[in-house]
Formats: C-alpha cells, sequence, structure tokens
C-alpha cells in the first residue's frame, strides 16, 4: 500500500506477538472459505481503518522460520480510500520503497522489498544511445543497460541513469561481477544484473542495490538464488503456463522475469503464469542453447 509520494506502508509487530518488534507489510490470516481477495479487504478494514477499491496479486512466498512455516500470498494495492492507522496498537511508518532494506523488517518479507521495487518488464538497452531511448519509454521499466566501447564519458551516462531514474525506470547495469558492480556505482544505477556463470553474489542485506543474474536453466537459478540474488532472469523455452511454471516458481521463492523475448507481448501470458514479468532483447530472442 503507497501513499501519494510512492510510500509504502510498513507496521510493526506489537508486543506479545511472534517475533514482536519486528516491522512487516500489514495483512493477516485467511479466515475458511475467503478468497485472497476478500481475506485482503477484511484485514485491511480491521488493522488500518481502510476499505480496498483495487488491487493485483505481486508475489507467493513460502518461508521456514525455525518454529513455523508461512506462506506469504503479498498483493499491490492500487487503489484503497481512507486513511491507514493502527487498530491493533501497531506502529505505522511510509517508507521510500529504496530505503526498505535499511529497516528490521521481517526475514521472511525480502522477496516483497524486491518484488515492489522490479518493474514487471525488463528491456536491455546496450550503449547509452540505448539508455538515452529511456525517454520515450510510456510506462517504469526494468532497464538492463549494457556499456559498449563507444560510449559516452561517466559523466554524460550518469546523467542519463539519473534521468531515466527520475522517470520511475529502475536501472541495472549488465556484466560480470566486478564490471558491472563498478560501473553501477559509477553510474548511480539501481543495481546489477550479472551474465550467467559471472561467479559468487556477495550480497549486504543493509545495501539497497538489487542483485539480479541472469540464467539459462532452473539449475542455474537455484543456485543463484541460493547464494543470495533477489531475483533471477530466466531463460525460458516453449509453451508459458502456470501448471508447468508453478513447482519451478515456489522453489525460486524470489521474483522470476522470464527471457528472453523479442517485444512485449508476451507479458500477460507470463504474468497469468505466475513469473513477475518478463525480459525484452530482441538480439536474443529465438536463440536456442547447443
Amino acid at each position: 500500500m503507497f501513499d501519494r509520494g510512492g510510500r509504502v506502508l510498513v507496521t510493526q509487530r506489537p508486543a506479545g506477538k511472534h517475533m514482536a518488534g519486528k516491522w512487516e507489510f500489514p495483512g493477516g490470516k485467511l479466515e475458511p472459505g475467503e478468497s485472497r481477495y476478500q481475506g485482503l479487504v477484511r484485514e485491511c478494514r480491521e488493522e488500518l481503518d481502510v476499505d480496498i477499491d483495487e488491487a493485483e496479486p505481486l508475489i507467493s512466498v513460502r518461508h521456514r522460520y525455525p518454529d513455523r512455516e508461512v506462506l506469504l500470498d503479498a498483493w499491490l494495492v492500487r487503489s484503497y480510500r481512507g486513511m491507514p492507522r493502527g487498530l491493533d496498537g501497531q506502529k505505522l511508518s511510509w517508507v521510500e520503497p529504496n530505503e526498505l532494506s535499511r529497516i528490521d523488517l521481517l526475514e521472511a518479507d525480502a522477496p516483497i522489498v524486491t518484488a515492489i521495487r522490479l518493474p514487471r518488464l525488463a528491456r536491455v538497452l546496450p550503449g547509452g544511445a540505448g539508455l538515452a531511448l529511456a525517454i520515450r519509454l510510456p510506462e517504469p521499466e526494468l532497464l538492463i543497460w549494457r556499456p559498449l566501447p563507444d560510449d559516452p564519458e561517466t559523466g554524460e551516462l550518469r546523467v542519463r541513469v539519473a534521468a531515466a531514474r527520475a522517470q520511475g525506470h529502475c536501472v541495472l547495469v549488465a556484466g560480470d561481477v566486478v564490471q558491472a558492480a563498478t560501473l553501477a556505482v559509477a553510474m548511480g544505477a539501481d543495481g546489477v544484473l550479472l551474465d550467467p556463470g559471472s561467479g559468487g553474489v556477495s550480497i549486504d542485506p543493509a545495501d539497497p542495490a538489487l542483485v539480479g543474474v541472469a540464467c539459462e536453466d532452473a539449475e542455474a537459478a537455484l543456485q543463484a538464488v541460493n547464494s543470495g540474488a533477489h531475483f533471477v532472469v530466466l531463460r525460458h523455452f516453449g509453451p508459458v503456463s502456470r501448471a508447468r511454471l508453478a513447482p519451478l516458481l515456489a522453489s525460486l521463492k524470489v521474483p522470476v522475469l522470464l527471457g528472453w523475448f523479442a517485444d512485449t507481448d508476451p507479458l500477460e501470458a507470463v504474468r497469468e503464469a505466475g513469473a513477475h514479468g518478463c525480459a525484452v532483447d530482441p538480439r536474443l530472442a529465438g536463440v536456442r542453447p547447443r
């Protein structure tokens, strides 16, 4: 749930509850016979005194604590009525999405933070010229910038990255670990997308930089997640269907974008199948692994 300034709502678990003092995204348990949306509407009314007008599924996460296992079904609230307040005595706070990694959130909520920050559509933009095209895109996207030898100086690239981020885009630098991380810092990007087989992932939980890994198959994706990747872009071939993808997506437990596609046409099918979104790169579309 967001305010008009784009900040997301978090609440603090009150004394007496499991993991009291931790922060979390507001919600609660489904009652018998409730649909997911009905439970969302009821919980927001009971806990926050707000009425939901429009919402959509964001991500489902299964997480095991030492003493219990939980299934979090996170929804993105698009429209609501009322001013949220803590009807259960819980503290409320509005936080910038990029600052969520700096607060004491429940461990299970980490994939939700990534899903909030990641646009549904990723697009490869090779070189500085490609990055400049971001100003023509009508909606915020996940822009994957891959450097080229004839790119302009770092100062000009920083200006283009800042302009893209000001329009709501999320900018990642693609490459191997050292190159991508170095350029991301120099350009003020949101994070990196590491190439397949580019090495291990080392992540500081308090660092807001996003770290994704491009993966050629399910085994590589699982390895990336186990090493700490916030999300993966998984090369996908064949029909896009929920039945085919559900077991894989459930095992990965982080946002998954399917790629690589020649255009944005598959986006709705990919989302209906349960993935976070899709990645577009006309240069790679149709390439089959040997």
